[in-house]
C-alpha cells in the first residue's frame, strides 16, 4: 500500500506537511493513528529518513505497540531491520537514562519505583521525621509528583508554593524524598522526565548527540503531555525544527496528573512558523451524535474551532432516561441490553466516579449478565506478583531498600522491627546502607569466591567479622539470597526460568499455601506467579541485561486495563464497566452513560471552578464520543451519599444537546 492510499483530504495533508513544525488537531475518530504511521513511512520511503532518525512518543505501551506494527506492514521487507523508536514517554526516558546513568548520579541498575514503592518510601520518611497523621502521605506524595511534573525541583518548593504548614511538609519530605531515592539508585515515574530534562540542561553534548540522531520528532495524544513532556521534545526539535504534534484539545481530560493544555498555545509560541492541519472527518460515530458532541463543547472557550463531521448514514436518535433510583437506572441498563445480547463486547456502561459501578455490579451477577469491571486490581500491583517482582528488584539492584523490606520477612523467617535494627547497626559498622550489607552479605554468605570477583578481600573480611552474628543467626535469608544473586550473574540464563528458581529457592509456593484461606485463593495466587514467568518467555528475556529490560518493561506498564488486555488477552462476550477516564482511546457500538446528575458529573469540586468546568465538559465529550451507533444517558432522581438520600438535579450537559437529537423515555 502507498503511503497515501486510502487518506481523505486532511489526512493526506497531515502526511505530506514535513517540512517545519506542524500541528494536527485530531478530533475524535479521525484515524489519528492511520495519518501518524502513514506519516512516518512517508518520512522514510518518500523523503529518504533513516528509520533510526525518526523519534515517535505516545502515553500507552498498547498505542506504541499498535503504531509500530503498522508501520511495519507500510515498510518494504528490506526496511524490516531499522525501525524508527517508537514508544512512551516513559520508555524514552529510561532509554536515555539506561545510557547515561553516571551523568546523574545512578548506576545502570537502577530501580523503578511503582506507585507503591513510592509510597512506602514517603511513609518512612513521614515516620522518620514524626510529622504529624493530620498530613496524609498520599496527599504528600501527590504533591511531590504534581511538582517533579511541572520542573519544579525539592530545593524550590517552598517558594513556590502558598507557603502554609502543609507546604512546609511537603518541603521537608521531597528533599528527603529525592536523598533516599538518589541512596537507593532508584527512581520514580516522574523521575524519568524530570531526569532527562536535567540530562538535557547540564549535558549540552548529551543534548546534541539525540539532536542530531532524530531529525524528526512526532509526539501523540499531545494534549495530554505535562510540562516536563514539551521541554524534552522541545530541546530535541529546536534545531532541525522538524516536530509534528498530534492531539484535540477538546480531549485534554488529565490535568489532575500533570497534563496541561496550555501545551499548545507554547508550541504556537515557541514554533511560530508552525502549519496547522485539523482532521474534522470522523469514522466512528454518527451524525446525531456527532451533532451533540459539536454543540457541547462549543460551549468551551478559548478553544481552536472545529467540527467533526461524517458520512455515515445510520439516524439512531439519543435516549434520555430519568429513573427513581440507582437500582431502577441499573434495571433499565439491563433491559435495554437485551437488545445486544448477541454482540456484549460492544457494549460499554460508562461513569464519572467509579463508586457508580456498585448498583450496575448487583444487577448484572443477580440477572447473570457477563461483565468486565475495568479498573480494578492491574495483575502488576497484584500481592505476590509484587512479592515475586521484589526479590528480582534486589537482586538486581543492591541499593534497593524498599524491594528489601518487602522480602526480607515473606516468606515470613521471624524478622521483625528489632531484627531489622540490628541489621542497620551491623551495616552501619561496615560503613554500607541496610540494603548494601545484606546484599552482599548474602553473596557472602552463599559463595565466598564468586564473591571475590564482585568485591575486595579487605572489604569482604569487613562484612564478615561485622555480619557473622547476623549470618549465623538467619542462614537461610542469606542463603536463599546469595544462590539468587549469583544465579542472575549468569549470562545465559533464562529469566523465566530463573523467576520461577526464586520463587522455589524462597518457598514461595508453600507460603502461599499456609496464608490462603481458600483452595482457589491459592491457585489463583500460584498462577499469577506462573503467569509472571510466562511473560518473561514470551518476550525472550536472557542474562543480567535481560533481566534489568524484564523490570524496566513492567515498571513502564502505565495501566490496570492495559495490563489485564496483555496478559489475559481481549473481553469477549461481556459487558464494559469503566470510568470515563479508562475509556480514553476506546470505542463501542453501544454506550450507557449513568449517572448524569449535577454534582456528580459534572462533579460537584468542580462546580465552582471555571477551569475545571471546562475539564468536566470535554470529559463528557470524550465519553459521548465512544459511541459508534448507541448512546443512552440517564440519571437518577434519587442518590444516597453516606447515610442520606438526596433529590438529585439532571446534568447540565443533558439540556445542552439539542432536542432533535434525543428522546426522553422517562
Amino acid at each position: 500500500m502507498g503511503t497515501l492510499e486510502g487518506l481523505n483530504a486532511a489526512q493526506r495533508a497531515a502526511v505530506e506537511a514535513c517540512d517545519g513544525p506542524l500541528l494536527i488537531l485530531a478530533g475524535a475518530g479521525s484515524g489519528k493513528t492511520r495519518v501518524l504511521t502513514m506519516k512516518i513511512a512517508h518520512l522514510i520511503t518518500e523523503l529518504q529518513y533513516r528509520p533510526d532518525s525518526i523519534l515517535a512518543v505516545t502515553f500507552t505501551k498498547k498505542a506504541a505497540n499498535e503504531m509500530q506494527e503498522r508501520i511495519a506492514q507500510l515498510l518494504p521487507p528490506e526496511m524490516q531491520d531499522r525501525k524508527p523508536f517508537v514508544g512512551t514517554f516513559h520508555s524514552f526516558g529510561a532509554y536515555l537514562l539506561r545510557r547515561h546513568a553516571q551523568e546523574i548520579g545512578l548506576d545502570r541498575s537502577f530501580t523503578i519505583y511503582d506507585q507503591d514503592d513510592q509510597l512506602s518510601v514517603v511513609k518512612a520518611i513521614c515516620k522518620d521525621l514524626e510529622i504529624s497523621q493530620n498530613f496524609k502521605p498520599n496527599l504528600i506524595h501527590d504533591k511531590i509528583s504534581d511538582a517533579k511534573n511541572k520542573g519544579i525541583a525539592a530545593s524550590e518548593y517552598f517558594e513556590n508554593s502558598y507557603g502554609d504548614d502543609f507546604d512546609e511538609i511537603v518541603s521537608k519530605v521531597y528533599k528527603e524524598y529525592v536523598r533516599r531515592l538518589q541512596a537507593q539508585n532508584a527512581v520514580d515515574f516522574d523521575d524519568l522526565l524530570s531526569l532527562v530534562v536535567k540530562l538535557f540542561d547540564t549535558k549540552p553534548e548529551i543534548l546534541a548527540r539525540y539532536q542530531q540522531q532524530f531529525h524528526y520528532v512526532l509526539v501523540d495524544e499531545y494534549q495530554d503531555t505535562n510540562m516536563e513532556q514539551y521541554r524534552i521534545v522541545r530541546a530535541l526539535a529546536k534545531v532541525h525544527r522538524h516536530l509534528c504534534v498530534v492531539g484535540d484539545e477538546d480531549q485534554s481530560i488529565y490535568s489532575w496528573r500533570g497534563a496541561t493544555i496550555d501545551n499548545i498555545r507554547f508550541f504556537q509560541k515557541d514554533f511560530q512558523e508552525h502549519k496547522i492541519v485539523k482532521l474534522e472527518q470522523n469514522y466512528r460515530s454518527t451524525k446525531v451524535i456527532l451533532e451533540a458532541a459539536n454543540h457541547v463543547i462549543s460551549k468551551n472557550p478559548n478553544r481552536i474551532p472545529k467540527a467533526l463531521w461524517t458520512e455515515k448514514s445510520q439516524e439512531f436518535p439519543i435516549i434520555i432516561n430519568r429513573l427513581d433510583d440507582p437500582f431502577s437506572e441499573a434495571m433499565q441498563v439491563l433491559r435495554e441490553l437485551q437488545k445486544y445480547q448477541s454482540n456484549l463486547d460492544e457494549v460499554a456502561v460508562l461513569y464519572r466516579v467509579n463508586s457508580l459501578s456498585r448498583s450496575f455490579e448487583e444487577v448484572f451477577v443477580k440477572f447473570g449478565v457477563p461483565y468486565k469491571l475495568v479498573g480494578g486490581v492491574g495483575f502488576y500491583h497484584r500481592m505476590e506478583v509484587k512479592d515475586v517482582l521484589a526479590y528480582i528488584k534486589f537482586v538486581s539492584n543492591p541499593k534497593d531498600e524498599v524491594s528489601l523490606l518487602r522480602i526480607i520477612n515473606t516468606p515470613s523467617r521471624k524478622i521483625g522491627d528489632g531484627a531489622i535494627k540490628n541489621f542497620r547497626e551491623v551495616a552501619r559498622a561496615s560503613r554500607l546502607t541496610f540494603a548494601e550489607f545484606v546484599w552482599y552479605g548474602a553473596l557472602v554468605s552463599h559463595d565466598p569466591e564468586f564473591s571475590r570477583a564482585m568485591v575486595s578481600d579487605d572489604f569482604l573480611l569487613k562484612i564478615q567479622e561485622a555480619g557473622n552474628t547476623v549470618f549465623t543467626k538467619f542462614p537461610q535469608l542469606f542463603e536463599q539470597l546469595g544462590q539468587a544473586i549469583k544465579s542472575s550473574f549468569d549470562p545465559e540464563i533464562d529469566i523465566s526460568s530463573y523467576i520461577m528458581k526464586v520463587v522455589d529457592s524462597v518457598g514461595y509456593k508453600s507460603w502461599i499455601e499456609k496464608m490462603a484461606s481458600t483452595k482457589e485463593e491459592i491457585i489463583s495466587r500460584t498462577a499469577n506467579v506462573q503467569e509472571l514467568a510466562a511473560v518473561a518467555e514470551r518476550n525472550k528475556y536472557v542474562g543480567r541485561e535481560g533481566l534489568m529490560k524484564f523490570l524496566e518493561d513492567v515498571a513502564l506498564v502505565e495501566e490496570a486495563k492495559e495490563v489485564a488486555d496483555d496478559v489475559h488477552g481481549p473481553v469477549h462476550g461481556k459487558v464494559h464497566l469503566m470510568s470515563i477516564h479508562a475509556a480514553k482511546g476506546l470505542e463501542f457500538g453501544t454506550v450507557f452513560l449513568v449517572g448524569l446528575e449535577e454534582g456528580i458529573f459534572p462533579h460537584n469540586r468542580s462546580l465552582e471552578n471555571p477551569v475545571q468546568m471546562q475539564e468536566e465538559r470535554r470529559l463528557f465529550y470524550v465519553a459521548i464520543t465512544r459511541a459508534k451507533e448507541h448512546l443512552y444517558l440517564s440519571s437518577s432522581r434519587k442518590r444516597q451519599l453516606g447515610s442520606m438520600m438526596f433529590e438529585t438535579v439532571p446534568s447540565q450537559y443533558i439540556t445542552d444537546i439539542p432536542d432533535k437529537l434525543k428522546i426522553a423515555m422517562s
